[in-house]
């Protein structure tokens, strides 16, 4: 799914239109462009999700499950599965490290080590979230920090956004 999102896919598509326009002008040649590049697009994504293509990008889960053992700061996504992101073996570096997880139509476990110095921001949409406290996010934002955070100190950053799924945070 990346190539959607390069200059080479939208120079093609300005150049087409640009062409499309002439042919009408011109010729009065009407050719459909915007609806003959959204299905193609729909084909493209159809077929990349048949055959289990990952858009590109390894921290994406689409349609299955995926288990996840981060060993430093990154980001995971979630769309129409099931992932158990286990952050307890990161290495803090010096500052802020940040960890992302989005939840797509989907369910996530995101496990921390109670002895890490951890802040969770969790944001949901027609969704749930529960946290190690016991608070629970339908809609909205929430925070849980835990009991050794130091907020000018070096600690990790988890920042989960869920839309229509759960997510569940869990200290280890």
């Amino acid at each position: 799914m990346s190539f959607v999102f390069s200059g080479l896919f939208w120079g093609a598509i300005v150049v087409l239109i640009g062409i499309t326009i002439i042919l009408n002008g011109v010729l009065g040649i009407r050719i459909p462009i915007i609806r003959i590049v959204f299905g193609l697009l729909l084909i493209y994504w159809g077929i990349s999700l048949l055959i289990g293509a990952r858009f590109g990008r390894s921290g994406t889960a689409v349609f299955s499950d995926a288990e996840v053992k981060a060993t430093s700061a990154g980001k995971q996504d979630i769309i129409f599965g099931r992932g158990v992101i286990d952050l307890t073996g990161i290495v803090l570096r010096e500052g802020i490290n940040r960890y992302e997880v989005n939840t797509v139509f989907g369910a996530s476990v995101i496990k921390v080590d109670r002895s890490m110095p951890v802040k969770v921001v969790a944001s949901a949409a027609f969704a749930g979230v529960k946290l190690p406290d016991g608070g629970n996010v339908a809609f909205g934002e929430s925070t849980w920090r835990s009991p050794n955070l130091k907020e000018d100190s070096t600690y990790l950053l988890v920042k989960t956004d869920v839309v229509f799924g759960g997510t569940e945070v869990v200290t280890k």
